[in-house]
């Protein structure tokens, strides 16, 4: 039995693809697979309660208010197409665990608090209540 030798075509084949493969994945993990506009939209006990522009130029605070009767407040920094949460008062989040999370500026990234069911994720569009594909229970 024959062993299989390469030629040099085979390697010029193996190296295309290779490289297709390596400009294809830097092109997804970079800004290509998102559009420019992005929106980030903040759930509170499962409903939706703000939708924020991530625009380059955008710069601000936006302040959640959370708890049984909307008494305690959480603040998200906006600033770059990125967000993040401050740090909120460890009698509300002991772990602190969403603020630690730092910015996020992708669409597979996204902030949790679990103690105050806060829940910050991305959308790449403002959301259309007719473009609701299922619901789940």
């Amino acid at each position: 039995m024959r062993g299989f030798s390469f030629k040099p075509l085979d390697f010029v084949i193996a190296a295309v693809l290779l490289a297709a493969g390596l400009v294809g994945l830097w092109y997804n993990l970079g800004r290509g697979g998102m559009p420019e506009q992005k929106y980030a939209v903040v759930y509170v006990d499962n409903k939706p309660v703000a939708e924020l522009s991530l625009a380059e130029s955008d710069r601000y605070a936006y302040t959640i208010h959370f708890g049984a009767e909307r008494q305690h407040e959480a603040t998200l920094e906006i600033e770059g197409g990125r967000v993040r949460m401050l740090p909120l008062d460890e009698s509300l989040c002991p772990r602190g665990i969403c603020s630690h999370t730092g910015w996020i500026s992708h669409h597979y990234e996204s902030i949790v608090c679990l103690p105050n069911r806060i829940m910050v994720v991305f959308a790449q569009s403002p959301a259309d209540p007719d473009r609701i594909d299922v619901v789940t229970y």
